[in-house]
């Protein structure tokens, strides 16, 4: 139960953060392909036990970021301009 527990809170995270990004600092879905996938290629590499996880985070991982990442590039549409 733990593991789902920590699962669940790093995808907030991400949800999270995705969404910031988008409404604050990207519009580019391609740079954000590269952050996106380039971060998950990194974690597999890494050799620290921290990083481990199975291929089934991964791609949920890649999956709530793009839709952080969508969330936010919406927001961002909503908002009034100055």
């Amino acid at each position: 139960m733990d593991f789902i527990y920590n699962e669940n809170l790093w995808s907030i995270g991400h949800l999270i953060l995705w969404i910031l990004v988008g409404r604050f600092l990207l519009k580019n879905w391609l740079i954000f392909i590269i952050l996106s996938l380039g971060w998950e290629l990194i974690e597999y590499l890494l050799p620290y036990e921290v990083a481990k996880e199975v291929w089934g985070n991964r791609a949920s991982d890649v999956i709530i970021n793009t839709l952080g990442f969508y969330i936010g590039n919406r927001i961002r549409k909503r908002a009034p301009k100055n």
